[in-house]
């Protein structure tokens, strides 16, 4: 993996952990596809020997190694959810969903609790109006605009897992309308 593609998995793992959508038992998987990806890095190996039971206590001070040596800071909550938009059209356009507003409804899970993100409060907004008779109420450009969203520059193996928490989020089938 090239650097610059390494440095944006990283940004992208940065803001899925800020969003609550990357815990330290998702470390190893995500590991495993950069050692695939031929990242050599001894913070990477040590991540890939875990399993999903590691402890942050063990996995944090290796990612602030990761995240200190490639220069990657925190993001602030607007710049996380853009960054995780993106990665989210970009694994949906490889692995289509088969209901509504597949943007939406993950974008909307990261709304709460502190609503700092205009974005995800927009599909916050709208998330409940996906299902229902209402659905007209909901901007079809919204979705599309969302889904159009530039992904990242890295290999599909590892925008997989990393998009892996929030596509888990879609329900599998379409649900049925009503209130």
């Amino acid at each position: 993996m090239d650097p610059v593609a390494l440095n944006e998995t990283l940004h992208i793992a940065r803001a899925a952990e800020c969003m609550g959508c990357l815990g330290s038992g998702d470390w190893p998987d995500l590991a495993v596809a950069l050692l695939l990806e031929d990242v050599e890095d001894p913070e990477v190996a040590e991540l890939a020997g875990f399993d999903q039971q590691v402890s942050a206590w063990t996995v944090d001070p290796l990612t602030e190694a990761l995240y200190e040596r490639y220069g990657v800071p925190a993001p602030d909550t607007e710049g996380a959810v853009h960054s995780l938009a993106g990665l989210m059209a970009a694994d949906l356009r490889a692995r289509p969903a088969v209901v509504t507003g597949p943007m939406i409804r993950p974008l909307a899970r990261l709304a709460p609790p502190t609503f700092e993100s205009s974005l995800a409060n927009k599909c916050y907004g709208l998330e409940e109006y996906l299902d229902c008779d209402c659905s007209g109420r909901v901007d079809r450009s919204l979705e599309a605009e969302l889904e159009a969203m530039p992904g990242p520059r890295i290999p599909d193996s590892v925008a997989r897992v990393l998009a892996a928490p929030l596509r888990s989020t879609l329900p599998l089938v379409q649900p049925p309308h009503g209130h």
